[in-house]
């Protein structure tokens, strides 16, 4: 950098070093405040946004829905799982398994329907259940959709 250049920025070198002084108070005032999202992501620390218990639509369920809807909906109507992928190679489809049941914290089955492996993991008796879990995994990109079995 020329010269003249550095002085007609900073004019002097005591301007030069209150600058500095100035941005390193700053970085500490910053760095003394809770770590941000950010932050916790250059550490190496996954990022998970707080999400509702449901994520469904609540303005549905009026206090006006009878006794009897309440208890259809209750009860059991199948049983339900989410499929993750499906692979057409078996070793692909093993290193997909850990990787999703790392991340999902499910035990992943790899199920065999020719000509693909398909991955599929956790277990639900409403559709809605699973659906709810299907969005919640969608909030951290992971893709996954119900497959009802019974």
């Amino acid at each position: 950098m020329p010269e003249g250049l550095f002085l007609s920025i900073f004019g002097s070198m005591k301007k030069f070093v209150a600058f500095l002084t100035v941005a390193a108070a700053c970085a500490m005032g910053w760095a003394a405040d809770q770590p941000t999202d950010l932050d916790s992501l250059f550490r190496g620390k996954e990022y998970k946004p707080a999400l509702s218990a449901s994520l469904r639509d609540t303005t549905s369920n009026q206090a006006g829905v009878s006794s009897k809807a309440a208890a259809k909906t209750s009860k059991s109507d199948g049983y339900y799982v989410l499929q993750f992928e499906a692979v057409a190679d078996f070793d692909a489809a093993q290193r997909r398994r850990a990787q999703i049941s790392a991340s999902t914290g499910y035990a992943i089955q790899v199920v065999f329907d020719t000509p693909f492996y398909k991955l599929r993991g956790g277990g639900w008796t409403s559709k809605k259940a699973a659906e709810d879990k299907a969005r919640e995994l969608s909030a951290y990109n992971i893709n996954a959709f119900v497959v009802k079995l019974k």
